[in-house]
């Protein structure tokens, strides 16, 4: 007879706690208490740490591996004191799924030991921890991806993509959590449990990737590795304060990676980073593309990293928008938007308006395409350990929701309506020309991933501005600007709903006490396979900007 869900369950939780040493587990005199909310300072304020430990945790992964090649930090050194971080932010925020440390220590000592012998090190991420979302397959543990079923099915090689960058000096030493199925805005299973906000424990820290974004936020990690099919990367890391790229198709290996809609090419979900500087972003992706992945991966492009694309006009031209002229964003998006425009073009830069209208019709075309099987992918996973899905999932995906699967007529016509808007957004795109009074079109669109900041836990949300992005393939990146604030970001008296949603998303945001110390942060959409051109944007926009928290 199969043992009970919530007893793999707990002897789950239990294994990843023994993973632990004794000596990083916090005592009942130091660990915050539950009505505690924001423990995004506990490493400086505790005591727990050492000096260097808090000076090598809060470095960039730039500064680190710069640190390592010179020989002011070791990566042994490197290793215990950002294992030792994420063993913390695991107790405080629940961010983890597979520790590795072992693993990482080990591979840290050689490391060293060749850096001494050979007088060089292996690669420009030599020493460098790197996080990963748990679908990334580490050898000899588990990607369950939430799922009760998938444990105990330890992953027998490493994905691509760990492959690619332990070769460049990466060392990896956990893996993260994410919603069961990977498609919720909030990263809670039933085998993990919930992932909360570091900076307010009563908020979310987005999801799928919100294992990493809390992570990566509480200084745990350096670069997380997280993946995106419908703002995955982006919305966790505007709620937590990160920069963040999600690639187009082709320029990060996908391959041997766990997934849910296997065999869907519709919409794809990509790999990306997620980290504290966009210098960290242009890092991985040129480190990534040096390794030639497409010699290892049939689905990556062969395109190396182009330096001449990241030559941008001294004077760039952005588009802004509020919203997508069906749902506008709350207050602290708002003011996001207008702190943004007003330095970019106190700093010469022009913006326009633009409104992404488009955006409203790839909602109901990705929904359509996320929906075709009906839920039953789900509802197989979930049946095989007798778990329950998510409230949030049964009501669209699950047996009760009673969803009846498209046909592949119906499959084939609206993957033809993705072809039509995607050439009523070029269109779109390039009619900006008239505005822009350089003789080029904008070169990039600033506005929210999502309508509103953080929100608090089990708070189902039905809007969202980030679809383009996955139906279009468009490279885009995110970026921090604020938080919230409390005096500044209450709903204007004369506020009027553009429409039925947009006032029910006012209803719910209600007032930014709700909100408390969430970060606000923004997308930046580019063309496709933009990669290189929208990482150097992201660094002049933060160079401009900056970030107000």
């Amino acid at each position: 007879m199969a043992k009970p869900w919530q007893d793999i369950a707990r002897t789950k939780q239990q294994a990843r706690l023994a993973a632990i040493p004794p000596h990083w587990i916090l005592d009942g005199s130091i660990k915050p208490g539950p009505s505690v909310q924001d423990v995004q300072d506990f490493p400086r304020a505790s005591g727990f740490f050492t000096t260097e430990e808090l000076s090598i945790t809060e470095a960039t992964a730039s500064e680190v591996v710069a640190n390592i090649a010179h020989r002011k930090w070791t990566a042994v050194e490197v290793i215990k004191a950002v294992s030792k971080r994420a063993a913390v932010a695991q107790q405080l925020v629940n961010c983890l799924t597979e520790i590795y440390f072992e693993q990482a220590l080990k591979r840290a000592e050689e490391l060293d030991a060749y850096q001494v012998r050979e007088d060089r090190t292996v690669g420009p991420l030599h020493g460098l921890p790197i996080s990963f979302k748990d679908q990334f397959n580490l050898k000899g543990v588990d990607s369950t991806i939430g799922y009760i079923s998938y444990v105990g099915k330890p992953a027998t090689e490493d994905s691509t993509l760990v492959t690619l960058l332990v070769k460049a000096g990466a060392i990896p030493y956990v893996k993260t959590n994410v919603p069961a199925t990977l498609m919720m805005g909030e990263t809670v299973n039933n085998l993990f449990g919930r992932t909360v906000n570091p900076r307010n424990r009563k908020l979310t820290s987005g999801g799928s990737s919100g294992g990493e974004s809390a992570l990566v936020s509480f200084c745990g990690s350096y670069i997380g590795v997280g993946t995106d099919i419908g703002g995955s990367i982006r919305d966790p890391c505007n709620f937590t304060g990160l920069f963040g790229l999600r690639p187009s198709q082709g320029r990060v290996s996908y391959q041997h990676v766990v997934n849910t809609y296997v065999g869907q090419d519709a919409v794809k979900s990509a790999a990306g980073p997620m980290c504290r500087s966009p210098a960290d972003i242009r890092l991985f992706m040129s480190t990534l593309a040096a390794q030639k992945p497409w010699l290892h991966d049939p689905a990556c492009l062969p395109i190396p990293w182009r330096t001449e694309e990241e030559k941008v006009p001294t004077e760039l031209c952005f588009g802004i928008a509020v919203g997508d002229g069906y749902v506008n964003s709350s207050p602290p998006l708002r003011r996001a938007i207008a702190i943004t425009r007003s330095k970019l073009e106190a700093a010469g830069h022009k913006v326009i308006d633009f409104v992404p209208h488009e955006g409203v019709e790839a909602l109901d075309i990705v929904q359509k395409m996320w929906s075709a099987d009906g839920g039953a992918e789900f509802q197989r996973d979930t049946d095989a350990s007798g778990e329950p899905l998510h409230p949030h999932l049964e009501s669209w995906a699950g047996h009760s929701a009673n969803v009846k699967p498209q046909t592949v007529e119906e499959m084939w016509a609206n993957q033809q309506r993705r072809n039509v808007l995607a050439r009523k957004w070029l269109d779109h795109w390039q009619g900006t020309v008239a505005e822009t009074g350089n003789g080029r079109p904008i070169d990039g669109l600033i506005m929210p991933s999502t309508p509103f900041p953080a929100i608090r836990h089990d708070v189902r949300y039905s809007w969202h501005y980030g679809h383009l992005a996955p139906l279009l393939d468009l490279t885009t990146g995110v970026f921090p600007v604020t938080k919230v604030d409390v005096e500044k970001d209450q709903i204007p008296d004369d506020w009027q709903p553009l429409s039925d949603k947009d006032r029910e998303l006012m209803e719910y945001y209600e007032k930014p006490e709700n909100h408390v110390n969430s970060p606000v942060g923004l997308a930046l959409y580019g063309r496709r396979l933009e990669e290189e051109k929208v990482t150097a944007m992201l660094q002049v926009i933060h160079e401009v900007v900056g970030v107000d928290y």
